[in-house]
């Protein structure tokens, strides 16, 4: 057996993925409870839970793949650590903000979020350019 090249982002995408399978399930838990088969039937909690779902799926892979791109290149354990930490606090904070209504905590998610991709880039950037 091999051992994965990159086994920090490993553990982040693993834990991110067990995420969208959370807020997924919150979705389908929504509809059958609401009986809504289709988009969010104009329910404001099925928007919200969509939302999050949808705001993850734009997101997460794009900054897992600048993760797994900076700890390919070399970086320092800590530096993917951080950054690995940051996305999944980030994606915590901008979800538990949707759901409750509590817009500074999704101000903080999306701001976590972008300096994720930002550093993530620029760290790419600055080793292959």
């Amino acid at each position: 057996m091999h051992a994965i090249p990159i086994p920090i982002t490993a553990v982040f995408l693993a834990l991110l993925a067990l995420m969208l399978v959370g807020v997924s399930i919150r979705i389908t838990v929504l509809r059958a409870r609401k009986k809504i088969d289709l988009a969010d039937g104009g329910d404001e909690e099925l928007r919200r839970a969509i939302r999050v779902q949808g705001n993850f799926i734009e997101y997460v892979p794009l900054a897992l793949g600048l993760m797994a791109l900076v700890e390919a290149l070399g970086a320092a354990p800590w530096v993917v650590y951080l950054f690995g930490a940051v996305l999944l606090a980030a994606r915590i904070a901008h979800a538990w903000g949707i759901y409750a209504g509590v817009f500074p905590a999704r101000v903080v998610g999306t701001s976590a979020t972008w300096l994720v991709l930002v550093a993530g880039a620029l760290v790419v950037l600055g080793r292959v350019a």
